[in-house]
């Protein structure tokens, strides 16, 4: 797998991404990831606004590119 945003130096409660009792502020919107999971569904550009209403809100989206190999890839890395 590959992590994606800011993984917390500290995993305790003195982390200053940690709300207590073990839960984490996220680094990355959910609308950053879901973004390239829709692009990958083949949800068309010009509607990808009405499945993610607030993705404009976020300085960071990723593509399905970022995410997710093309099938060209995967035939490449088999063939070597």
């Amino acid at each position: 797998g590959k992590m994606v945003g800011r993984y917390p130096e500290n995993l305790t409660d003195a982390s200053e991404l940690s709300v207590g009792r073990g839960r984490m502020i996220p680094t990355l919107s959910f609308e950053a990831v879901y973004n390239a999971i829709a692009q990958w569904l083949g949800i068309p550009e010009s509607q990808l606004d009405n499945v993610l209403p607030n993705r404009h809100s976020f300085s960071t989206l990723f593509q399905v590119s970022d995410l997710f190999r093309t099938s060209n890839e995967q035939d490449v890395k088999q063939r070597a």
